[in-house]
Parts: structure tokens; sequence; C-alpha cells
């Protein structure tokens, strides 16, 4: 729940420094007072409204949010502050940690709820259709619970499958383009280090003659160290070292011309074709190494496209087995839907009544398969359509749809409300009051109101008061309350009778 909350420079509140209760809080006042400022104020510090002040922080007591997600540290049993600060730009900060506004509201979004707009999920068919599910008991969760596993797994094979078919388009394609690739290295069948090997050769080939001639002559230079070593030897000088020197010389010039002889028997074009063959691999794949692995990604690939037709075969057959399936579980849940229909109409026409909302009308189909079963639901309020409906009588049925889940499901969370009971009746605004009270047992609420049925229930009634400059925002205590209802009922001139029928409604 939320704490506490600090505002300074908000428009027409210098300072607010307010802590807030659980359960049901009221705001009320004269109109342009400053109701609306504070709303804005404390839909801010969630990112759901622009800040209209310089500084703000909002402390929250320890609330369910997976804030590692978001890279935040929290632990769950840790209070959280919430700070803005407003200079040539706003800032955000959780816990001292700069966030964005749109991190910040997708953190908190299934904590707070704000209703004002339009856009409600719970209004949305499957959220309906959520609820009717919860009211429902024996083993229709355990069955929702299983089709949803199947479901998600038939979901998963037919995107298997649409990959499949969409390859299998261009297989022809595909096999001949492997199959080209794999024949053109597979021809050449290269060897790593060959094309270094050849390319030396190539160098020794132009070469040969010339390196042959100065070996052979090279060579006949041995021939005259007998001498040279009789000589070394009746002077006296080793002649060992040198010796060896030249012993090692002679064998790699012979080595050397060898090798040059062997070249006679190489054609000189087939080493220059290979090459040039060698080389192409070189250009189009990097390198030889490149060349050999690309090759044996083709033949894996070529393998997998001949084994398409056996693996669409085996998709096939499992998502005909995991629809059978799906079809049997969601027969079961459409069944038990359709038995309890009229109880859940029943549920929601009890609180339309209080609402004075139209009777509703819910209606359960068969169709195609989806998340939670193949049953249809359209709900209206008589023959208007959700969509149709006026903006009060969306956020009444939107109330209904949370209550009944609240009751079925306990949830906490916030949950803000803007003028909910501006221009309604009398008992319209009193079957406001009444459902409000119900889910204050459960979720902390923010409402402003302009009628006395929402304050008499309130857990907290906080007074809105303007001077002639600011405004400033005052918890009432029962004399309090009782003054500000009886306003509320006969204006500015307060009458005895208005002061009576306002301890009454409080119980005082």
């Amino acid at each position: 729940m939320i704490e506490k909350i600090i505002i300074k420079n908000a428009v027409i509140f210098p300072e607010i420094n307010l802590e807030l209760q659980p359960g049901l809080n009221v705001f009320s006042g004269v109109s342009g007072s400053g109701k609306s400022v504070f709303m804005q104020s404390l839909l801010a510090a969630f990112g759901l409204k622009d800040s209209n002040a310089e500084f703000q922080s909002t402390l929250l007591s320890a609330i369910p949010i997976d804030a590692q997600e978001y890279g935040i540290e929290y632990e769950e049993d840790e209070e959280i502050i919430l700070n803005i600060q407003k200079k040539d730009k706003t800032r955000f900060f959780f816990n001292s940690n700069p966030i964005s506004k749109k991190t910040l509201q997708a953190l908190l979004s299934p904590f707070i709820k704000y209703i004002s707009l339009k856009n409600a999920t719970e209004l949305d068919e499957q959220n309906i259709l959520h609820i009717l599910d919860l009211s429902i008991k024996g083993t229709h969760q355990e069955n929702l619970k299983n089709f949803k596993v199947k479901f998600q797994e038939l979901k998963e094979v037919e995107s298997l499958l649409k990959n499949l078919l969409e390859q299998e388009k261009q297989i022809a394609d595909l096999k001949e383009f492997a199959a080209f690739e794999i024949q053109k290295i597979e021809s050449i069948n290269p060897k790593v280090g060959e094309y270094e090997e050849l390319l030396g050769l190539k160098k020794n080939l132009s070469k040969k003659e010339k390196l042959t001639g100065l070996i052979l002559e090279a060579l006949q230079c041995f021939n005259s160290f007998g001498s040279i070593q009789q000589a070394l030897n009746a002077l006296d000088l080793d002649s060992q070292g040198l010796e060896n020197e030249l012993s090692d010389a002679q064998a790699k010039l012979e080595s050397e011309l060898e090798k040059l002889q062997s070249l006679e028997e190489m054609d000189p074009e087939e080493i220059l074709d290979r090459i040039s063959s060698l080389s192409d691999l070189n250009n189009r794949y990097g390198s030889i190494e490149n060349a050999l692995s690309h090759l044996q990604k083709e033949r894996l690939k070529l393998e997998e496209y001949n084994n398409l037709d056996f693996n669409k075969t085996a998709l096939q057959e499992k998502q005909k087995s995991l629809k059978q399936e799906c079809l049997a579980l969601g027969q079961n849940l459409h069944e038990n839907r359709l038995k309890h229909q009229k109880e859940f109409e029943d549920k929601i026409n009890a609180f339309c009544s209080s609402l004075k909302l139209k009777s509703p009308i819910l209606s359960i189909k068969d169709g195609e398969l989806k998340n939670d079963g193949y049953s249809h639901l359209n709900l209206s309020l008589a023959n208007t359509q959700i969509p149709n409906l006026s903006t009060g009588e969306y956020n009444r049925l939107r109330l209904i749809m949370m209550c009944l889940e609240s009751e079925l499901s306990p949830k906490t969370g916030v949950l803000i409300l803007d003028e909910i009971d501006a221009n309604l009746s009398g008992e319209e605004s009193d079957g406001v009051a009444r459902i409000l009270k119900k889910l204050s047992i459960n979720y902390q609420i923010f409402a402003i109101s302009h009628q006395p049925h929402i304050p008499a229930l309130a857990d907290a009634h906080y007074l809105v008061s303007k001077n002639d400059k600011h405004s400033q925002i005052t918890l009432l205590d029962n004399d309090g309350k009782i003054h500000e209802i009886a306003r509320m009922i006969s204006g500015a001139q307060i009458t005895k009778e208005a002061l009576e029928f306002a301890k009454t409604r409080l119980g005082l």
C-alpha cells in the first residue's frame, strides 16, 4: 500500500506531507480546491500522469513485484521509495536507482490500477472468461491447466510445421544449391597447405634452369675440397669444422637439385590449373579451411532437406494428435462453462441491480481454439455491447468484474478512481460506494467524490481546502466528517437536517 506521499511546489500546493490509510481513502472539497491536482501528483508517482510538482516522494510498503526482471535489486519485504525530480526535465528514481517512466509503469502496472478511460483489461473477453472459470469448482481448474499445456504444445508444433512448409516451397532450389556447392568443392578436393606448396613449386619452375646451373656449378667446387684439406693438414690447422659445414652445404645442394630434376616429370599447365582452382576457393570462402568447413555444413543441410518429408509427416501427426487432445479438453471446459453460465450471469446481475445498470446478457458459444479453450464469451448490458457503454456504465461494470474476481481469488493492490460518482444519481452513487467498500478489503482505494455516499463508507476522509493562494489537505476526524458530508448534502449553507443525516450515515 501507499504509506506516505510528500509533494513540494505542485501548482497550488506549496507542500503536502500526507500519511495515507489502508482501505477506502476519499478526497472531497469544493470545486477548484485542488482535488484533481493532488490526484495527478498521485498518478504521476507511478508514471501514469505527468508530474505537476518540483519534487515528490512516495513510500510504498512491501509489494509483490519482480524488479530483478528490470535489473533492479529489490527484496519483497523491502519498502519502496519512488522519487520524482522536475527541473529542466523530469527524472524518476526507484529506491535511489534512476528509472525510466516507461519501466516504472511496466514494473508497477500489476499492482496499481487506474480507473478513468475506457481501456480496461477487466472487461476483455479473456478476463471475464477467467473470472467465470474461477467460479467453477471441482476439476475445472485442473482441466484448464492441462488444456493450456497442450494448447501451448500445439502452437509450438504448428509454428514448426509452418516454417517447414515455407521451406518446402523453396526446397528444390535449396537442394540444388547445396548439391552445387558440394560438387564444386568435392571436385577440387582441396587439402590444407596444398595451395602454398603449389605456389612454391610454381616459383621454382620459373627458375628451374637457372637454379639447376647454379647448383651444378657449385657442386663442381667440392671436387677441390681434397686439395684444401691436404693444405690445412700440412699446416697443422684444424679442418674438421670446415669439413662438416661443406658436407652440409653439399647435401643441401644435392637435395635441391633432386627436387628440381623431379619437376621435369610435372606438367606446368596442370600445376597452374590446380593453383587457379584453389585460388577460386580461397577467394570465395576466405581459405581452404573455410571451404572444407562449408562443405561439411552443406552436406548436413542436404541431409536435412532430404529428411524434410519425414519431419513434415511426423509434425503433421503430432499436430493432429495434440489438436484432438485440445478439442477433448476444450469440450469439457465448454460444457462446464455452459452449465454455470446462468449462475455467473446472476452474480453479475446482482451487482448491476445495486449499481442501477441494465440487466447483463451473457452468451457463450463455441468457436476456434484459443489459449483458454474454444468457448467465446460475450457480455452486454441489455442490448448495448461493452464498447458502446457510457463511461459511467463502463467503469461501474469494470468495478463489478474486479469485485467478482477479488471474491474468488483475493488480490492486493492500489486502485485509483477519478471522480467515479460524477453525474450519477444518488442510488447509483450509493451502489458504487458499497462495491468500493467490498473492494477495499483487498485494495487500497483512492477516490475523489462529490456525493456523500462514498465518504460515508470511507476508512479515511480527507478534505481538500483552499485559501486565497494555496490549498491544503486535512485528514478529518468525526466532527470534520459530519460537517463535510453535511456540506455535500446541503451546500455552503449547512442545515440542521443535513448534519443529522450525516451523523446517521456515519453511525455516529
